[in-house]
């Protein structure tokens, strides 16, 4: 098996609001109506491009691709000193445009014209009674605002000032615009040893801020899957997550669960606290604002304490399931849980602070992980067990058919690295058949052993 690159991009975004617009010194409320014209006329020249693009498309541009159909896309509607526009209208509709903007519209729209064919053939290779309505062009109904090199001016970020190129009626001029003095500053040392993209505008909630984006570059290790050490997790619901330390030879060196009391316990009052509304009729968007809240700080925390036990045991890998949350939630109290649960922005986050570190990610299939005993005797019953003779309920206790107890995630966390490494070491040895994708989810930890001992006597 090839060794996977041992390069890494890494992309980070920080949203800050925008205060007040400072003009003469002294500061405003930002324009709305000097956001909304620069938006509206993006639009415009977005749309303009397009009827442009469809017009020309068979003849000047399906022929192309990459950076000669975008190069050729811009002088059907741009002029310049050596060669006059095809479509003249672009510069007199739109004069004085700023040229990342401008070709950053350009690529939209040929974006845009592509699909639409593409789907429009499909569409015409159909057969009439199964193709449904005839596909158009979807366009936006806001222009989202992005700054490139020449539209914006972050020398004055550590004193919290900004400024942008906007549109305001007549012409494209510079407006600087205030943020929070904590957020510049913080914003400004991040700059210092990452790469600031280009910075979007976005209104929420009748407010604007800004989305700063930042690019880094870090090594990942590079040696062989089969060798890592790996952190295998199991996110849960009653648990924040559950985890192991596993060798390729399916050694755990150490397990444990990962608990946070205080924010699971303000998102259960808070989730509560939601029903309560409902059952009485109310309305409040405060209640759900701050479930949101705690919930964002619940997914933080997990991925901290993940990362976190991942350092202590200097491991190469941390290994999570792939999770597919769509479909119906079943049950009253569950289905509110499911809904909640922000699995994947716990491993997101995760996938960012490890990639930082060196540290590569992995997913393997979730099927049948939690419902089958690491020690290969079956599947497991949940729920109910005994313990001095009295019959006990904890959804968190598996029994395995052979009679024993075990807390069922960390269990999960077994089966969860065992697949990991039967995946790897079927895939450095392609000459043995890899079983069908049915039997794949049957895998538990004690396959290693018997795979183990297979090629020992072997």
């Amino acid at each position: 098996m090839d060794k996977p690159s041992g390069e890494m991009k890494i992309h980070t975004c920080y949203t800050v609001r925008i205060r007040s617009q400072v003009e003469d010194g002294r500061d405003r409320p930002v324009d709305d109506s000097l956001m909304k014209e620069s938006a509206d006329t993006c639009l415009a020249a977005l749309r303009f491009c397009t009827a442009a693009y469809l017009a020309f498309w068979a003849e000047e541009l399906e022929p192309l691709s990459g950076v000669r159909m975008r190069k050729r896309g811009e002088e059907l509607i741009h002029t310049t000193k050596s060669a006059p526009a095809v479509c003249p209208g672009f510069d007199r509709q739109f004069p004085y445009m700023p040229s990342g903007m401008r070709r950053a519209i350009v690529a939209d729209a040929l974006g845009m014209v592509k699909s639409y064919k593409s789907n429009l053939k499909n569409w015409e290779e159909t057969d009439p009674k199964d193709r449904g309505r005839k596909p158009d062009i979807g366009f936006p109904k806001r222009y989202e605002l992005t700054f490139y090199f020449q539209e914006r001016d972050v020398s004055r970020i550590s004193e919290g000032l900004v400024r942008l190129k906007l549109f305001n009626g007549k012409t494209w001029d510079w407006y600087t615009f205030r943020i929070a003095p904590a957020e510049a500053r913080y914003i400004s040392t991040v700059a210092e040893t990452r790469k600031m993209l280009s910075p979007v505008v976005e209104k929420k909630r009748g407010r604007y801020f800004i989305r700063f984006c930042f690019e880094e570059q870090r090594k990942l290790i590079d040696t062989e899957p089969i060798t890592y050490r790996i952190l295998a997790v199991d996110l849960g619901i009653n648990h924040a997550a559950s985890w192991c330390v596993m060798e390729a030879d399916g050694t755990v060196h150490a397990r444990g669960v990962i608990s946070l009391p205080a924010e699971e316990d303000r998102l259960r009052h808070l989730a509560n606290r939601i029903r309560q509304y409902q059952h009485a009729g109310k309305k409040s968007r405060c209640v759900y604002r701050w479930c949101n809240s705690a919930n964002k700080a619940l997914a933080i925390e997990t991925a901290r304490a993940i990362i976190k036990t991942a350092e202590l045991y200097d491991v190469d890998c941390i290994v999570f399931e792939h999770l597919d949350t769509h479909g119906k939630k079943r049950g009253r109290r569950l289905a509110q849980r499911l809904h909640l649960w922000r699995a994947n922005d716990v491993q997101n986050r995760v996938t960012v602070m490890a990639h930082r570190d060196g540290m590569r990610i992995r997913r393997v299939c979730a099927w049948n992980t939690s419902r089958l005993a690491f020690d290969g005797s079956g599947k497991v019953r949940r729920g109910e067990y005994f313990q001095n003779g009295k019959r006990r309920y904890n959804y968190s206790v598996a029994v395995f058919p052979n009679g024993k107890q075990y807390n069922c995630d960390v269990s999960a966390s077994y089966n969860i690295g065992a697949r990991f490494f039967l995946r790897e070491y079927l895939s450095l040895h392609p000459d043995e058949p890899l079983p069908a994708a049915t039997q794949r989810t049957y895998r538990d930890l004690v396959s290693i052993q018997i795979r183990k001992e297979a090629a020992s006597a072997a």
